[in-house]
């Protein structure tokens, strides 16, 4: 820690440890730009605080050196990973030695606040490493001038790259832990007048302007002012005012930026300081938002002499950074004067379009762009893959559209069934078409919506990177180049519009548009009917487009909200086996049940699972949604935060779980309880309660009165039923109708495992482990008998069904009311019960007739 190094003294062999912003602030800070003064803490003191935590888990033992893999395609593992990963660095200690160093470099920087930028060098011959593509994925932080603020700060910035959208994109882009020499800029923060960000081509130059600091634009929480300046003569040949309602500060208060901000509004000098309101705060409390008056917000951010300075600015980096580059500035406060000065954020050159970037220029150090600073170049954005084929055209539909981003040409005008609706800032170049999916609010879980839409929403936030992956394009009502949205869109190839005034009212969920990342045009498309099926991401399978209806119902298996818009539109009857487990994770925050009750939050948690169960319910009324009730095996929970001790233990399968677990702790089970109730009052009576896991009809029993005191038993849709899984509900089931069960559920799974004495989640006993056993089968057909025997329906929701489609004949001839499968197995399944139905009715005709 001893060897900090400061913006003036970095040298090109400290590229490495310093990353690209820092060195690239470095070299124009010795060439005498306006840089920020500032000093690095070096990516090797990285390695050497991560070889200081005992890591326990053997995933993470070898943490410092590891390639770190995770299964990216599981939203849950990536979460908790990530989370215990950040956990255990924001929970060791700086060295106090290290934390002294820092503190008295920190000193020296003279600011009213520091500000931490994470500083990357990636791997040269990976398309990750730009510094363009890799802004906005690492969070800046911002911190008072303590010793311990400081080493916070500095913890907070090294577990941003721990983040979930951190490790799925380092896995992504096929970048190694050992690969990424990830340095914290260290630099003093005052209040700043404007701030903005220039973008800088051959052929024109845009710049973007904001009040304040530029946490705002950044955060795509304004559309800015915008600038088109002519290159050779710095003329401005266009300009508009952007929509700027709030901005941010320090949030200590500093007279001196309130009093310059007001001088701004000319004609606005009767606002008082006090009329500026506290909304937020951020990052420790050392940001805060606060609303602009009306004057300010009909006015310019830059004053004519600002403007003016901005562009003789970005005329000395042309000519020794790169003609094209792209810069951020702002208008710092520095004292109680009223003067703010220009200072340089961040600069970076960026290739003409078209340009690829040359591997000669790449350093044998194995960063991008190692010596002069003019010799770093990025790669080019691929181009997005629209979402149909577009070698054919028809009346009906728009003409062929050109995959090659917009490079100069005139774009094609809509055909007559395309009404252009709304513009916006280009921010992501190419065009797509899709179905749109309008998305408001807090999103907990993005990567569970569906995939293939036009996502439009009033901003994107960079959680959203999940649901971005798989999205057709962007349609965002805030924001500008610098938004997450913005730069994810550009990173991942699809097309993306900002800045969009009215996206979210103009635009519906299900309407076709065309997005166009090159003009920044959004069109709202008309086909004739005949055509939508084929624009349909993810149509009904064709043989399943014309079906006639089974005498046994087909339901589906469900667990995540992100799969009802497909499951809704299959011919199924409904929701057999809704997994709360699963569900439960979407809206837990990574902390156990247990631990919501204890922080007296129970009524949220409630909320919550309403507005997740109604979801289910509302796009299946009136077909049943069977909700099974929180089966909490210790080890698939005990990560999480606040998990009780009595969940662990050495045998998951057999340990307090199911209805036993709700004996033991019957607050979870009467949040459930509250939460179904909650869905009746809403006016949603299809859904149905099973039990899991029950062992004894007194559990049961319990479980029932419960059910009673929550008041569902006034609601005559109301039904009650368990799962047949443990091999004791075979002998007692008449005890259990007795006790009030309306219905069994029969679990193949569990009902295997424990008839075979074969742990399920034990890959050695995967071979012995066989739901069509000759054991397994006469159980099944037995619980199937008596219930016939006993009055109740009967439906099977193991896997043994979607995993074995011959099995389904076999529960049709014993009388099974209903078969619920995986949603990939509802056409099979269809398909083998139409068959198994048809060969019942042929056989009873045959013998009918003799044959």
């Amino acid at each position: 820690m001893d060897d900090l190094l400061w913006l003036d003294r970095i040298q090109p062999s400290n590229r490495l440890q310093v990353g690209e912003k820092a060195f690239y602030l470095s070299q124009l800070r010795q060439k005498g730009y306006p840089v920020i003064p500032g000093f690095v803490v070096p990516s090797p003191v990285l390695r050497q605080f991560l070889e200081t935590i005992e890591w326990l888990d053997p995933l993470f033992a070898d943490l410092p050196s590891s390639s770190l893999y995770v299964d990216v395609e599981n939203p849950y593992q990536l979460q908790q990973v990530a989370q215990r990963i950040r956990r255990a660095i924001m929970a060791a200690a700086l060295p106090e030695t290290w934390e002294s160093t820092l503190l008295a470099a920190s000193k020296k920087l003279q600011g009213q606040g520091l500000i931490l930028r994470p500083t990357l060098a990636l791997p040269s011959h990976l398309a990750f490493g730009s510094t363009e593509k890799i802004s906005g994925l690492l969070q800046s932080h911002v911190c008072a001038c303590t010793g311990e603020a400081i080493a916070f700060s500095v913890k907070r910035v090294w577990a941003e790259l721990f983040r979930a959208r951190s490790l799925l994109y380092w896995q992504r882009g096929g970048i190694k832990l050992q690969q990424i020499h990830l340095g914290i800029l260290v630099q003093p923060i005052d209040d700043a007048l404007a701030s903005g960000r220039v973008i800088a081509t051959q052929e024109v130059w845009e710049i973007q302007a904001t009040w304040g600091l530029g946490i705002a634009l950044v955060r795509g929480e304004v559309f800015p002012d915008y600038y088109q300046v002519q290159p050779d003569s710095g003329a401005i040949a266009h300009q508009h005012l952007g929509s700027k309602t709030i901005a941010y500060r320090l949030s200590q208060a500093n007279s001196a930026s309130e009093l310059a901000l007001s001088q701004q509004q000319l004609h606005a000098t009767q606002d008082s300081p006090a009329s500026y309101v506290a909304t937020a705060s951020k990052d420790d409390n050392c940001l805060q938002t606060y609303l602009l008056s009306e004057e300010q917000q009909k006015q310019y951010a830059l004053e004519p002499k600002y403007l003016r300075e901005l562009i003789e600015l970005t005329h000395r980096l042309r000519a020794d950074l790169s003609p094209t580059l792209i810069l951020e500035w702002t208008l710092a406060l520095k004292d109680a004067g009223l003067e703010a000065q220009l200072y340089l954020t961040q600069a970076y050159p960026r290739p003409p379009d078209g340009a690829s970037s040359p591997k000669s220029s790449q350093a044998d150090t194995g960063t991008r762009g190692h010596g002069d600073a003019g010799s770093f170049s990025l790669p080019v954005t691929p181009s997005p893959r629209l979402p149909f084929d577009s070698s054919s055209s028809s009346p009906d539909r728009p003409s062929p559209l050109s995959s090659a981003p917009f490079s100069g040409n005139p774009p094609m005008p809509p055909t007559s069934d395309q009404i252009a609706t709304i513009r916006g800032l280009a921010a992501s170049s190419g065009r797509a078409i899709a179905k749109a999916l309008l998305l408001a609010g807090k999103i907990d879980h993005p990567e569970q919506l569906p995939p293939g839409r036009i996502l439009v929403a009033p901003s994107i936030t960079p959680d959203w990177l999940p649901l971005l992956q798989r999205a057709a394009g962007v349609v965002a009502e805030q924001g500008g180049m610098t938004s997450h949205g913005a730069i994810i869109a550009r990173e991942l190839g699809i097309p993306a519009v900002v800045g969009v005034s009215g996206a979210t009212t103009r635009i519906q969920t299900g309407d076709f548009v065309m997005v166009d990342g090159d003009r920044g045009e959004i069109y709202r498309l008309e086909f004739g009917e005949g055509h939508r099926q084929e624009f349909y991401p993810h149509s009904v399978p064709q043989t399943l487009q014309s079906f006639t209806p089974l005498a046994t119902r087909l339901l589906v298996n469900l667990s995540q909200s992100g799969a009802i818009e497909n499951a809704k539109v299959l011919p199924v009857d409904g929701v057999g086996l809704l997994r709360s487990e699963v569900m439960m994770l979407e809206i837990l925050q990574g902390q156990h049940p247990s631990l919501w009750v204890q922080q007296k939050r129970s009524q949220q948690l409630v909320e919550r699972l309403t507005e997740h169960i109604s979801r289910f319910a509302s796009a299946f009324a009136p077909r049943p949604v069977f909700y099974r009730s929180l089966d909490l095996r210790s080890h698939e929970f005990q990560s999480l935060e606040g998990s009780p001790s009595f969940s662990t233990t050495s045998n998951p399968m057999l340990g307090v779980r199911g209805t036993f677990s709700y004996l033991v702790y019957p607050e979870i089970f009467q949040l459930e309880l509250n939460a179904i109730a909650q869905v009746y009052r809403a006016g949603y009576n299809n859904v149905r309660l099973i039990l899991p896991f029950v062992r004894t009809v007194e559990e049961f029993s319990f479980c029932r009165r419960q059910v009673e005191q929550a008041g569902l038993s006034q609601y005559a849709q109301f039904q009650l039923w368990m799962m047949a899984e443990v091999p004791s509900v075979l002998l007692l089931l008449p005890d259990y109708v007795k006790a009030g069960v309306q219905g069994i559920s029969i679990g193949t799974n569990d009902l295997t495992q424990l008839l075979l004495g074969v742990d399920r989640d034990q890959s050695q006993m995967a071979s012995a482990f066989d739901s069509r056993h000759p054991a397994v089968m006469r159980a099944v057909q037995q619980l199937i008998q008596t219930a016939k025997q006993q009055g109740i329906p009967t439906s099977i929701c193991g896997q043994a069904p979607s995993e074995y489609p011959d099995l389904i004949e076999h529960l049709v001839r014993w009388g099974i009311d209903s078969i619920s499968v995986s949603l990939d197995a509802v056409e099979d399944a269809y398909s083998a019960i139409a068959r198994a139905e048809h060969r019942i009715i042929l056989e009873a005709s045959r013998r009918h007739l003799g044959f």
